[in-house]
């Protein structure tokens, strides 16, 4: 063994020995006033932490470290804000600020060789930090090389940067995983705001809670809210980057994994703005749980109130809630384009029924209301060869100028549904459009197991309201509509309308009418409920919408969760045993509905 490395080993014993851990000596540095500590300065006692690429030292912060920028190079460290003082053995009900200099990172850790390293920050506050140059890049914590960054019951809040303002992840190798309620944004019980971006020429701000470049990001029950960015992504930055959110196993409230309140002043993407081929996955960790929510985001000049995919980037939801979550010019919730592509199921295993929270799309409105209403897309908006598919979701109470729920644009964009529902979604502003959903320059859709009922436009008599004129409609000579086991009942004056050369195909189609949808049956489906704040689109016990229908496609199950077909003994409506619409019906169904929840 050489000189040096005897050297670093007989340092860590005397600061304070630890057990060997495989391939490495753990040792324990304290740090705080007391003469009791081995340092009183946090950046001396990271400088005296071994270099060894299998060692670990853990710095117990016992005081808040003021006007930091610490920089860690080319070393595995955890420190740790819960020990009250340094002769302390257990962890305490306390939690330390490592705060910033409102000039730099707060924090800065990197590597210089082919080692990977950790950086692991327990119960901690970082705060505080900032940006004087247009190259800073994670006012609270920058992360880059072959380090990974986990947080564990950590705020990262009120820190300001160009590029993240709460956490900046780059290259390839760098991930941050953010863990044990965490929280990137505001903390009320510490009384701390939101992290934030500035632009400094030539530098845009992009990412006021987290931007990540190339690397990997992983939200495990953690909170993500109330950040701003002064261009893009006020939330979430992803640029090649892979984004993995997740609801911790067995925790079924969804409050705890929550992108909410984060603002976007001068671009796309108030919660998520994902490009350069990143993948976004938001799912549970176990099976029939809820994944999280999407809440209150806001692209105030943009697309995409909560989500904005471009660049061949990916968004695969698996029971996730969009709630309340508003943008200027397309995609009220998700605005998808440039051939990137949008995912949305229920999840395997899911129940909905059962706990009152159904997935889905739920109450988003421009940021500009009333008549001056410009939305395009109240739901969802893509265009220029995106695709969407929505599988067991709900897309309700959405409010747009144009399109209420869904608006496609594009020859090579298409949209396919499978046991969705769209209800009361509204058109509303002066020259609003006609159709719920619309497809415009040859955009195509399918639809099966589709139920859409009760949507609505506002008229020019604002705030008169009246049906929409039809259900959907297409533009262009390529444009096709295909619905299958569907039902249009008393949703618009028609159900489809078809404009310069655009077609439609339909099977085992209930609808008010059949002129503009030849083939389509004119029974009324008798679904249970349509008034009142507790409405029931589901097929009434006689309705002869129920087992009317032969397999369309793969055997999905229906809006809610529940196996299809359900062939009911002593109906028999059709050559089939699939019931028409979202809905497959139960003989002892009692809870039905997800989208009368409040929001989170």
């Amino acid at each position: 063994m050489g000189r040096g490395r005897v050297g670093v080993l007989l340092l860590l014993l005397m600061l304070g020995p630890g057990p060997a851990r495989a391939g490495g000596l753990l040792n324990i540095i304290t740090v705080g006033p007391g003469a009791s500590c081995n340092f009183n300065s946090l950046q001396l006692a990271v400088n005296s932490a071994s270099t060894g690429a299998d060692d670990l030292t853990e710095i117990r912060l016992t005081a808040d470290a003021l006007n930091q920028s610490l920089s860690i190079t080319d070393r595995n460290i955890t420190i740790r804000g819960d020990f009250s003082t340094c002769n302390a053995t257990v962890p305490s009900n306390v939690r330390r600020a490592i705060a910033g200099n409102l000039a730099d990172s707060v924090i800065r850790t990197t590597t210089t060789g082919a080692s990977a390293r950790t950086l692991t920050l327990r119960e901690l506050i970082v705060r505080d930090g900032g940006a004087d140059s247009a190259a800073e890049r994670g006012g609270g914590v920058r992360v880059l090389g072959r380090v990974g960054l986990v947080l564990d019951g950590v705020s990262v809040s009120r820190n300001v940067s160009v590029r993240g303002g709460g956490i900046a992840v780059e290259g390839t190798f760098a991930s941050a995983s953010l863990d044990g309620g965490s929280i990137i944004g505001s903390d009320a019980g510490a009384i701390l705001n939101g992290n934030g971006t500035q632009s400094l020429f030539p530098e845009i701000g992009l990412g006021g809670g987290i931007y990540c470049s190339g690397g990997t990001l992983i939200v495990r029950g953690a909170s993500i809210r109330s950040n701003t960015s002064s261009v893009h992504g006020a939330g979430i930055y992803a640029n090649d980057c892979t984004v993995e959110i997740e609801q911790v196993l067995g925790n079924t409230n969804f409050s705890r994994t929550v992108i909410t309140g984060n603002i976007a002043f001068g671009g796309d993407g108030g919660g998520i703005y994902a490009t350069g081929g990143s993948v976004v996955s938001w799912r549970a960790t176990q099976s029939g749980a809820i994944a999280g929510a999407a809440s209150n985001n806001r692209a105030n000049t943009g697309s995409g109130g909560a989500v904005f995919l471009t660049g061949a980037s990916d968004f695969i939801g698996e029971y996730v809630r969009f709630v309340d979550n508003r943008a200027e010019v397309s995609g009220g919730a998700i605005a998808v384009e440039d051939n990137s592509n949008l995912i949305l199921s229920g999840g395997d295993g899911m129940r909905c029924a059962s706990v009152g929270i159904c997935p889905g799309i739920f109450g988003t409105r421009g940021i500009t209301e009333g008549e001056a209403a410009t939305l395009i897309g109240g739901a969802i908006h893509a265009s220029a060869g995106a695709q969407v598919r929505l599988t067991q979701q709900h897309l309700y109470d959405n409010f747009a100028n144009n399109g209420s729920a869904l608006h496609l644009s594009g020859s090579a964009t298409r949209a396919v549904l499978s046991g969705v529902l769209v209800a009361r979604n509204v058109l509303y502003g002066v020259g609003n459009g006609t159709s719920t959903i619309e497809l415009t320059s040859s955009a195509d859709a399918v639809l099966r197991h589709v139920t859409m009922a009760t949507n609505f436009r506002v008229s020019a008599g604002f705030p008169g309201i009246e049906r929409a004129v039809s259900s959907l409609r297409a533009n262009g000579a390529q444009g096709t509509i295909e619905l299958r086991n569907s039902s249009f009942f008393g949703d618009a004056d028609s159900v489809v309308r078809l404009l310069v050369g655009a077609t439609v195909e339909a099977g085992c189609v209930l609808a008010h009418e059949n002129t503009s949808v030849p083939g389509a049956s004119v029974v009324d489906p008798q679904y249970v409920n349509t008034v009142g704040d507790l409405p029931d689109f589901g097929l009434g016990p006689s309705s002869p919408g129920l087992d009317r229908c032969l397999a369309s496609g793969a055997n999905e199950a229906d809006v809610e969760g529940r196996p299809r077909p359900i062939d009911i003994i002593g109906v028999s409506h059709g050559p089939g045993a699939f019931d028409v619409g979202a809905f497959e019906r139960f003989t002892d169904d009692m809870l039905r509905d997800g989208f009368e929840s409040p929001p989170p």
